[in-house]
């Protein structure tokens, strides 16, 4: 197994997660004390996504999520910040972080608090065309891709969700998207089989970690579809905004694919304009909104024209031999209803079987950094 350092951000290097928490006390409580009302997402665009200069960093730091989490979570407890909400006119409600001390700043903290529930609002009202802005953003970026080798599994909508493969038993919810893959041998020039290239599409602002149910989703899914065709090369493919780094650790123990797009992909809600979406990313810190429209296309290009072809068999091959034999934790895993000590358990217990079944398939010094032990981990649990 490899011996990879804990981390717990960007940009430093030798520190515990306490030091890391600590440092982050202090970047959330400077950035809550100057902006006075800072609703969570800000916190991680800010402190996440874009990071931040810390005085002897070689260059800019970011906290991982879990980290800001903890450290906010410090601050409120500590008396240092107060979680207030905020109903705007329209009706919409934001939790922003206050400063607790509103000595001689009671009124300047009240606008605050107005402005940044006003922007939230407007987020919120974004948000909703997420979901089908980042399936029309993959869709359209594969039929650019057919040229490379690319057929759709579902033709109505062109590369849209697949319900099954073939005639086997429908899946428990259609895949976002779906593609044949179809790659010559570089020798003889003659079209080797095809690959499935299963998709799932997380366009949303949360970063995913191994422990969410939504990578279970596409695992258990994948995992089904290698049981109902055994010889067919399967890739599963999990597109988001943005993944914690132990996810693509697990994707290349388990044999799938993760693209981070670092990009939130949106459609323009009604009576919303450029400068409303440039306010919100000035003031909120969403610096990564990206508006698909037809006069400003968005693909994503050279994951499926390069990357994908490229990697394609090995992935298929690990998925094969060790990320489709372990079913029933994803079956476990991928619903939202279990509790934390459950998840973190059913984890642990799915790195351990995938530890054995690296062994068998002779994998040497896999990864499996990605999830708890069961009997515990010295650092306490990661998220």
């Amino acid at each position: 197994m490899q011996k990879l350092p804990v981390e717990h951000g960007h940009g430093l290097r030798g520190l515990d997660r306490h030091a890391w928490v600590t440092l982050a006390e202090r970047e959330v409580f400077n950035l809550v004390n100057t902006s006075l009302a800072v609703p969570h997402l800000e916190i991680e665009a800010r402190l996440w996504d874009a990071g931040t200069t810390v005085p002897g960093a070689p260059r800019r730091v970011s906290f991982f999520p879990h980290i800001l989490s903890e450290a906010i979570n410090n601050l409120v407890a500590g008396g240092n910040l107060e979680l207030t909400s905020h109903t705007t006119k329209g009706g919409a409600t934001a939790e922003l972080y206050v400063p607790r001390d509103a000595r001689r700043r009671t009124t300047a903290i009240s606008a605050a608090t107005r402005r940044k529930a006003m922007l939230y609002a407007r987020f919120l009202r974004c948000s909703t065309t997420f979901g089908a802005a980042g399936e029309a953003v993959v869709r359209t970026s594969l039929m650019d891709a057919m040229p490379v080798g690319y057929l759709p599994m579902v033709d109505k909508p062109v590369f849209g969700e697949v319900p099954r493969i073939g005639t086997a038993d429908r899946l428990p919810g259609a895949l976002d998207s779906g593609a044949w893959l179809v790659i010559k041998d570089r020798d003889t020039g003659i079209p080797l089989p095809p690959h499935a290239l299963l998709v799932e599409i997380k366009n949303r602002r949360m970063t995913l970690y191994p422990r969410h149910n939504e990578v279970h989703q596409l695992l258990h899914k994948a995992a089904l579809v290698q049981e109902q065709h055994p010889d067919l090369a399967v890739v599963p493919l999990l597109i988001c905004r943005r993944g914690h780094d132990r996810l693509f650790w697990m994707a290349k123990d388990l044999g799938f694919l993760v693209h981070a797009t670092r990009a939130q992909y949106f459609t323009m809600p009604e009576d919303t304009t450029e400068r409303h979406v440039d306010e919100m990313r000035n003031e909120l810190g969403l610096a990564d909104l990206k508006l698909v429209a037809p006069d400003t296309p968005a693909r994503i290009i050279s994951l499926f024209t390069s990357t994908i072809p490229k990697t394609a068999a090995a992935t298929a091959a690990r998925w094969s031999s060790v990320g489709s034999k372990l079913l029933p934790h994803y079956k476990e895993l991928r619903l939202d209803t279990i509790d934390n000590e459950t998840r973190n358990s059913t984890l642990a217990t799915l790195r351990l079987d995938a530890e054995a079944e690296l062994a068998a398939a002779g994998v040497k010094d896999p990864i499996l950094a990605w999830a708890l032990d069961p009997e515990g981990d010295a650092e306490g649990d990661w998220y």
